[in-house]
């Protein structure tokens, strides 16, 4: 049944609206190991989530397959699903005529390459970084992926769009050993392009890592200056980043809801939701709910702007939709997320950032950073690695500490702001971050 057929019978069902989502997303994985093939997985995705409307309540179903017999048994439970919702909160389906800025063309060029191609980059690339020391003994992680996906949303109001995207990420983790004592270290590329793929980066970060990590003691217990690598403060950033949405807002799990026009952090943060970056890899001129998406600073110079906002909690709110609509899967109902959410970038590096703190922590590493945060109140507690700091520079590694603190307290407390954002990253990215002083939990 083609997507009007399938919009036209839920209408004469009695639906006031219907609206189908098609996602079609193919995911390929080469994995080599010791010079040799390990894994070769191709996975590809075909689904339709439809979507119906009936006094105010908005129901889902979803398939896999589009035979007539399917798509009438799919409509009927539709319907009934959309009678049984409780839920009080009025929700709606966007109608065309909205105006949308253009995006350029986000397709990779890795269709132009063979797979025997792609194993050698791999065989390559694992060659060169067990040569970089004796004491790199085997590469446990080498890995090459290319991720697309096709999304088209038609709705029975009018609207019919489409977007595509696509990319490559190869990551490369070689364990280092000297003696009894080993450590990993992981790096990766996300990248547009497969013929630039930044091997060697890589392999200098990931071997680096491990090598440094070789002999790492433990911290004195206490509060130290704590300068976060910016993989790291993306991750806090992204583990905290619901609180930033209206549906938060909605389910009572934000602090921020009341706070619109306050000061919340320090002067010097801004933080954008820029649909449109230059260097993000995923852009996206509307939402999953055919909402028109926009370049928004959701905290400048440390006051708070506003929510993110999906169709639903911007009426409940009363405030225009931002864009911000999403489905974390297809077949999931629509949620409050952020397209490319960054900390705006400062002027000094990472070295130079490091240059100023006496004695201090430089985290590299978190682990169990979910379980150990609650996005309420903003306390998170999580297991880390990194260095000690001395007089200015990386001092001897650190490992088996506890990070303490509060996200709200800690981004009024951010001294100093990075100029060395990942120029190419999906969704949440953070410059590196030096943190006046945290709780550290060692021996």
């Amino acid at each position: 049944m083609k997507f009007e057929q399938i919009i036209a019978r839920g209408l004469e069902l009695g639906l006031e609206a219907v609206e189908i989502y098609a996602s079609t997303s193919e995911s390929n994985t080469i994995k080599v190991d010791e010079g040799n093939l390990e894994s070769y997985n191709v996975k590809k995705l075909f689904g339709v989530s439809i979507r119906g409307l009936l006094n105010g309540k908005m129901g889902y179903v979803y398939t896999e397959t589009l035979d007539d017999d399917t798509m009438e048994i799919l409509l009927q439970q539709l319907l009934e699903n959309v009678k049984l919702i409780s839920s009080t909160e009025e929700e709606f389906m966007y109608a065309s005529g909205a105006t949308y800025q253009e995006v350029p063309n986000l397709e990779s060029d890795y269709k132009n390459y063979s797979t025997a191609e792609k194993v050698a980059m791999l065989q390559d690339l694992e060659k060169k970084t067990l040569a970089v020391s004796p004491k790199i003994v085997k590469v446990g992680y080498c890995q090459y992926s290319e991720t697309s996906q096709k999304v088209q949303i038609m709705n029975s109001k009018g609207l019919d769009l489409s977007r595509s995207y696509s990319y490559t990420t190869t990551i490369v983790g070689p364990l280092a050993a000297e003696g009894d004592q080993t450590a990993m270290g992981f790096a990766g590329d996300i990248n547009p392009s497969f013929q630039q793929i930044e091997k060697d980066r890589i392999i200098k970060e990931a071997t680096e890592t491990a090598l440094a990590q070789l002999g790492a003691g433990f911290v004195k217990t206490g509060k130290y200056p704590v300068v976060f690598k910016r993989d790291v403060a993306t991750e806090l950033l992204s583990a905290f980043s619901s609180v930033f949405t209206g549906e938060a807002a909605l389910k009572k799990m934000t602090i921020l809801a009341d706070k619109v026009g306050e000061k919340i952090f320090g002067d010097n943060i801004t933080i954008m939701d820029d649909p449109f970056y230059d260097d993000a890899l995923v852009k996206s001129s509307f939402d999953d709910e055919g909402v028109p998406c926009k370049t928004k600073a959701v905290v400048e110079k440390g006051v708070f702007n506003g929510l993110l906002h999906s169709l639903k909690t911007a009426h409940y709110f009363h405030v225009a939709p931002t864009g911000n609509g999403f489905k974390m899967s297809t077949a999931g109902s629509i949620s409050t997320e952020p397209t490319n959410l960054f900390i705006k970038e400062g002027n000094l590096s990472k070295d130079e950032i490091i240059s100023t703190v006496e004695e201090g922590i430089y985290i590299t590493e978190v682990n169990g950073l979910h379980a150990g945060l609650n996005p309420i109140s903003g306390d998170f507690n999580v297991q880390s690695s990194g260095y000690m700091i001395k007089n200015g520079k990386i001092d001897k590694p650190i490992t088996l500490f506890v990070t303490s603190g509060n996200f709200f307290e800690m981004m009024k407390n951010i001294e100093t702001i990075g100029n060395d954002i990942e120029k190419r990253f999906v969704g949440v990215a953070s410059p590196t971050l030096k943190v006046k002083s945290l709780a550290i939990s060692g021996k």
